[in-house]
């Protein structure tokens, strides 16, 4: 903010450095020379530093162009780099997300073959009880041999996810 506002000052300063210059050398003229034949002739002196001042002019606003021109170069090759960190971060996302979709497969199949493990102990208890009848015993033990199976069916799925 505090160079915005020095420039603008400078900028102020010199305008009214060269209007006053302006007005000042009006005011010579008018006073300093009597006829207006005198004042013409004495203002066609300066044809040529109006040409220059012109010359000076356009070269300033062509060097404007210039600079403006580097400077959009510039952006053109930040706006290149940004897309292409960006395109790098999408695909590491990307990834990032890959894996935690894995990881959560695999933490759902560690949760169920903890829930069939705490089902087969179960079932173990139910097996091992002399109290249990004999028809309770048999159930317990098909329940567990069929949570067995399935435990054995989830370590398949894992060993061919494994080796896909």
């Amino acid at each position: 903010m505090n160079n915005t506002e020095n420039k603008t000052k400078s900028l102020k300063l010199m305008i009214s450095i060269v209007v006053s210059i302006w007005v000042l050398s009006g005011l010579l003229i008018y006073f300093g020379l009597d006829t207006w034949d005198q004042r013409g002739t004495f203002g066609d002196l300066f044809g040529a530093v109006n040409s220059l001042f012109s010359g000076l002019a356009f070269a300033g606003l062509m060097y404007t162009i210039f600079l403006t021109q580097q400077d959009l170069e510039i952006q053109r090759k930040e706006v290149y780099e940004n897309r292409k960190q960006l395109i790098k971060s999408a695909k590491a996302q990307q990834k990032s997300e890959k894996a935690l979709a894995e990881q959560v497969e695999q933490m759902k199949i560690a949760s169920r073959l903890d829930a069939l493990k705490t089902l087969i102990g179960y079932y173990n208890l139910q097996i091992a009880n002399i109290n249990n009848t004999k028809e309770v015993i048999e159930k317990a033990k098909q329940k567990r041999k069929l949570t067995i199976q399935e435990i054995e069916e989830l370590i398949d799925r894992i060993d061919d996810d494994v080796l896909e």
